[in-house]
């Protein structure tokens, strides 16, 4: 509960400040010193939630949250309570009869107690509603009903940007690809004449990367105790394991170190421009960045692929520095639910570092050209359900695993924003 009330209220700082951006963008005017004031507020919010949320994450599991075991999900099939389970109201002469019943150790038996016949020989006792102050278990608490509700909560999940503006391929095995680093020179050749002069110049040059396929997966336990008696409980735990192996797979494709997992774009693309500092807001991140790293970027990768990544919140960040800046022509819009900037669409991903000193929260360029990403078998991920293993202890295990790669083809096809130290 801890980590979903962080993410409301991240969720809640960030509504805040795109309200807030919304207003000036529309009217075409600068933030007012109470707006610039409560924009700052509110970023500086969602950045120190975001830490938290962070920090909790690593070590806030479904596993630990649920000590018996891991949830998994039945998709498609709707939950019921069981019939026991379901509240019923009686009438007036149901109760009377009850207590007759009762009284007389089963003797007297009057046709209202049809109602609650169970089919099971008894009658279902009349539930009591309520209680005077229920809060404490001395005066009736104890007495109070309780129910579960049979859907599960979920937390929000991460946005994940990587994969869909990569190239993506099934493999069935390792491929090598050969790709050219650097240009063959030429030179100018003097007329032969006395003696023969040969032509000059040097060879291109060629190396080459292997896209192999790296085991990803999760290994979840459940009782059969709780699989049986929470009927939702299989089809969450499987939405859980997908969820949990796309998190692992963005968080390579941006930051993987390339042994034993993918390569990540970051440190592994152009450097684009470095040591950017704050403007004159104060915004680590400026509007200006923005402007030199397309100065970096190769004409050849200007096209329909050319896209912008970066985390939601570095975004409020720009167009809260777009809104001090008070720029005549607005370069980060939004249109149709999707948002642009200088005309290009910014793709989000949660992996994507936050705004901070040293730290490089965008990239710019082609990432189909730049990033290929091989899965091996197909984009399925493969679901296993394990009933031997652990069936001793009586538990179930599902098993959701997936063979990935991600390798960095055109490493000058993106360029980076390097804040300032």
């Amino acid at each position: 509960m801890i980590l979903f009330e962080l993410k409301k209220q991240r969720e809640a700082a960030l509504v805040k400040a795109d309200a807030i951006l919304k207003a000036v963008e529309e009217q075409k005017r600068a933030l007012t010193p109470a707006e610039t004031e409560q924009l700052n507020a509110a970023t500086a919010e969602a950045t120190s939630l975001t830490s938290q949320i962070q920090a909790v994450e690593s070590v806030n599991t479904i596993r630990a949250q649920f000590p018996t075991g891991r949830v998994i999900m039945d998709a498609g099939r709707k939950a019921e309570l069981p019939a026991s389970l379901i509240r019923k109201t009686f009438s007036k002469e149901y109760f009377h009869a009850v207590a007759a019943f009762l009284r007389s150790r089963g003797k007297e038996a009057h046709a209202a107690l049809s109602e609650g016949f169970d089919s099971e020989g008894g009658y279902k006792f009349p539930v009591i509603q309520g209680a005077m102050y229920e809060g404490l278990t001395t005066a009736g608490g104890f007495a109070v009903p309780s129910f579960v509700e049979p859907q599960i909560v979920p937390l929000a999940p991460p946005e994940f940007g990587v994969q869909s503006i990569a190239t993506v391929i099934p493999t069935v095995a390792d491929l090598k690809f050969p790709r050219q680093t650097a240009f063959g020179t030429a030179a100018a050749k003097a007329e032969s004449g006395a003696s023969n002069i040969a032509f000059a110049g040097t060879d291109t040059a060629i190396d080459q990367f292997t896209l192999t396929a790296n085991m990803v997966g999760h290994l979840a336990n459940a009782s059969w105790e709780l699989l049986q008696d929470v009927a939702v409980f299989q089809s969450f735990m499987t939405q859980d394991i997908l969820l949990s192996i796309a998190i692992l797979k963005e968080g390579y494709f941006v930051s993987g170190t390339g042994t034993g997992q993918p390569q990540g774009l970051l440190g592994n693309v152009g450097t684009g421009v470095t040591g950017e500092a704050a403007d004159a807001s104060g915004n680590l991140l400026s509007v200006a960045a923005t402007f030199d790293v397309m100065g970096t970027l190769k004409a050849y990768y200007y096209n329909p692929n050319t896209r912008w990544l970066m985390a939601r919140a570095t975004g409020i960040e720009l167009r809260k520095a777009q809104a001090q800046s008070n720029l005549f022509t607005p370069v980060f819009t939004s249109e149709g639910g999707k948002d642009y900037l200088h005309g290009f669409e910014v793709v989000y991903s949660s992996s994507m570092p936050a705004i901070a000193a040293g730290a490089t929260p965008v990239l710019f360029g082609d990432f189909k050209s730049a990033y290929i990403i091989g899965l091996r078998g197909g984009e399925g991920v493969n679901v296993k359900i394990l009933d031997q293993p652990l069936a001793s202890v009586g538990l179930l295990q599902i098993l959701g695993y997936q063979r990935v790669d991600g390798r960095v083809r055109r490493s000058e096809a993106v360029q980076g924003i390097t804040l300032h130290t």
